[in-house]
């Protein structure tokens, strides 16, 4: 069966109101979710907020991603502070970081070689995503993406965002068929139009067929839910998802 999980995105009202993802932790307990998805770009003081986020996880049993919106490389060369987000990813107790894809297929083989050394050295999954960027979202650049770490044995997977291929242009059916093989995560969101624009929205509003992915999908591949959701409607979104991984 496939683990469920949520990205801190669910709770943005929250956020936005200043409330830290630490706070959130036993929410997510309380919902019964074991996988909490902690994004780098709302952690306010990440010296006193890792810690403490370690430290509740374990706590309330709680297995955590790090989402990391940076490129994994930029102007053909490895990120220069990607060591330090693994440094923070392993201080927080992450067992995955997750970045966007950058010039990842532009490498040389000695910056692969450096590359596949940090992965083996701090022992964390690591996983590429499509954002919703056309240098890291469009289906030709993750299929890029994906053939170099092929080609090179690099232990990268691959986080399949299902609502961000709209943001490209891209049939996010025809993606899925595509790279199904090569999911390792999978985002799940659905997304309605207003004003031809495409946006979030609850999973039974949307346009995306998420149902027949989800039974397609190997059962070993966590499902994170990761939109904006109220709080008196989240509970309700999670048990659409536990229907259809049962």
């Amino acid at each position: 069966m496939n683990q469920l999980g949520i990205n801190l995105l669910v709770f943005k009202n929250e956020l936005d109101k200043g409330i830290k993802q630490e706070q959130i932790l036993e929410q997510i307990e309380a919902l019964g979710v074991h996988i909490a998805e902690i994004r780098r770009e709302c952690l306010k003081n990440l010296a006193e907020e890792i810690p403490i986020i370690n430290k509740l996880a374990k706590e309330f049993g709680i297995e955590l991603y790090y989402s990391v919106p940076e490129k994994v490389a930029c102007e053909k060369k490895l990120n220069p502070d990607i060591n330090v987000y693994f440094e923070e990813a392993k201080l927080m107790g992450a067992s995955h970081i997750k970045f966007n894809i950058g010039d990842l297929v532009e490498l040389s083989l000695d910056e692969i070689k450096k590359l596949r050394d940090i992965i083996y050295k701090f022992e964390i999954k690591v996983t590429i995503e499509n954002d919703q960027t056309p240098e890291n979202g469009n289906l030709k650049c993750v299929i890029d993406a994906i053939d170099i770490i092929n080609k090179n044995s690099l232990p990268i997977g691959y986080t399949f965002d299902l609502g961000n291929w709209y943001w490209q242009n891209e049939d996010p059916e025809n993606a899925f068929d595509i790279l199904r093989s090569a999911i390792t995560v999978f985002h799940l969101k659905n997304v309605e139009f207003l004003n031809n624009k495409p946006t979030t929205t609850l999973l039974s509003e949307g346009q995306i067929n998420w149902k027949a992915m989800l039974k397609k999908l190997s059962n070993n591949v966590p499902v994170m839910i990761e939109y904006p959701i109220r709080n008196e409607d989240i509970r309700g979104e999670l048990e659409e998802v536990r229907k259809i991984l049962l």
